[in-house]
């Protein structure tokens, strides 16, 4: 590692951490004292950490109160630095630490929530691709065994709690008193980005069993399969209808075919 590198970590974690007396010595003297700037530049750095969690976790700040949530960002904060030089890519891993974290682990409906909510800031920042049109569907099946790709926004998200129930109730005039009491019950959600907005979907355990094969680059003939070990009478054609009108299919190609034995092991 370069001296510049040496000096970038070195500084990083002072401004992270809660003493910097590893790296007062580095620092020139000035008209302010070095612990002086340091520090200012340290309430910057996480109070902008702190307010880009708080865009990308509306609701999560609303279920654990704003005070307790700069509380659990600011503990976040100083372990989990961005490792992306963009604001807007940063809190992927505030779902998982809110599983973790003390406060907020017998809570579990809470870690779902964030979970969803990184989800739709990360639909947000992916492209969107020109959709295809259901004739191109008929017209590749002459080639045989096909396979789907999917607009690069779609995510998948199955949760134990009503995550998609919980941020619906917290939207502007939504009611949230009328979730009444919160129980465990799991909730599998499909959501892409449409234009500037998102777009969401509650799928059964066949259809998202589908759903997912697809993103996962499975062929069509894969992804019905697994459909159909939840539901034998899973209807292939309003499934493939729903994406198309979704405008979630961005492009239709030859698949290699999998035998169920092989299915059996993947």
């Amino acid at each position: 590692m370069s001296s510049i590198e040496t000096m970038q970590s070195i500084i990083a974690r002072a401004v992270l951490a809660a003493e910097p007396a590893d790296v007062l010595p580095l620092l020139a003297r000035g008209r302010f004292d070095p612990a002086r700037r340091l520090n200012i530049y340290r309430n910057n750095t996480r109070s902008s950490l702190t307010a880009t969690l708080k865009a990308v976790f509306p609701v999560t700040v609303r279920l654990i109160d704003d005070r307790y949530f700069n509380y659990v960002a600011h503990c976040f904060i100083r372990t989990n630095p961005p490792k992306e030089p963009r604001l807007s890519r940063y809190g992927a891993d505030f779902p998982a630490f809110l599983t973790g974290f003390e406060g907020t682990a017998a809570m579990p409906f809470v870690s779902e929530t964030a979970r969803l909510e990184w989800l739709i800031a990360d639909a947000l920042d992916a492209p969107l691709q020109r959709p295809c049109r259901l004739i191109e569907l008929y017209d590749g099946l002459s080639s045989g065994s096909i396979g789907l790709t999917l607009q690069p926004s779609l995510r998948l998200l199955l949760c134990r709690w009503p995550a998609l129930s919980i941020w619906a109730a917290h939207q502007p005039g939504a009611d949230p008193d009328r979730l009444g009491e919160l129980r465990r019950e799991p909730e599998r959600i499909a959501l892409w980005r449409h234009g500037e907005t998102i777009r969401f979907m509650r799928l059964d355990a066949a259809n998202f069993a589908f759903w997912r094969a697809l993103v996962r680059g499975s062929g069509l003939e894969t992804a019905v399969y697994r459909a159909c070990r939840h539901a034998p009478a899973f209807d292939i054609a309003r499934a493939l209808t729903g994406l198309f009108l979704g405008e979630l299919v961005t492009g239709i190609h030859c698949s290699t075919t999998f035998s169920r034995e092989e299915e059996r092991v993947s």
